[in-house]
């Protein structure tokens, strides 16, 4: 499916997971993190804001939000998120391959120099949205 025929703006749910350290099993008990994304999309550029539970900070911590900027073409959605909270000061850069009907993304997350992981979000609507052009008669 051609990206000019997909739409990305819309309510995301999501789950990001991190690396597994088999090393020292030091990273082996962090716990899989949920998110919820709300993307806009103009014509493949792709804005919009996350929010997710602090699960590393101290109990009953403030969720961290976050905004990201980014851009799909040929399938592939590449964004960098950057968390304002939770102790936070590093950007994160996310590359995921879109499914054919747009309602899911799934890929790898990396803060460069320090570790990487796996993610995947899915649409909360039903159906992806597509983009119809709209002919005006003069």
């Amino acid at each position: 499916m051609s990206d000019t025929t997909i739409d990305l703006t819309g309510r995301w749910t999501g789950v990001y997971f991190y690396p597994h350290d088999h090393a020292d099993n030091a990273n082996d008990n962090l716990p899989a993190t949920p998110f919820t994304a709300e993307l806009s999309d103009v014509d493949g550029h792709v804005t919009g804001s996350t929010v997710e539970p602090d699960m590393l900070g101290p109990k009953g911590a403030p969720p961290i939000p976050a905004s990201l900027k980014g851009n799909h073409h040929g399938g592939q959605l590449v964004f960098t998120k950057f968390p304002r909270g939770g102790g936070q000061t590093h950007t994160i850069d996310y590359e995921g391959a879109i499914s054919e009907d747009g309602s899911s993304i799934e890929g790898r997350w990396v803060i460069h120099g320090a570790w990487s992981g796996t993610f995947r979000m899915s649409r909360r609507d039903v159906a992806a949205t597509l983009k119809t052009e709209q002919t005006t008669t003069a």
